[in-house]
């Protein structure tokens, strides 16, 4: 048998596994709000993703 033609698992892609479980998306802001959004998920230990999904769940709920 030739060693070239050894089936292999697939290796882990990472940058596979994000584009199927993940989306992105871009915004311009100002600084000032940029800045403001930070300290919030920096006092609260969160990430900005997480900070988006309490903002939506929040404009949900009034």
């Amino acid at each position: 048998m030739n060693k070239n033609n050894i089936e292999r698992p697939k290796k882990f892609d990472q940058k596979e596994y994000d584009r199927i479980h993940f989306k992105s998306f871009t915004s311009k802001i100002k600084p000032e709000l940029w800045n403001e959004i930070d300290d919030y998920c920096k006092d609260l230990n969160i990430s900005k993703s997480e900070f988006l999904r309490r903002a939506i769940e929040a404009l949900k709920n009034q």
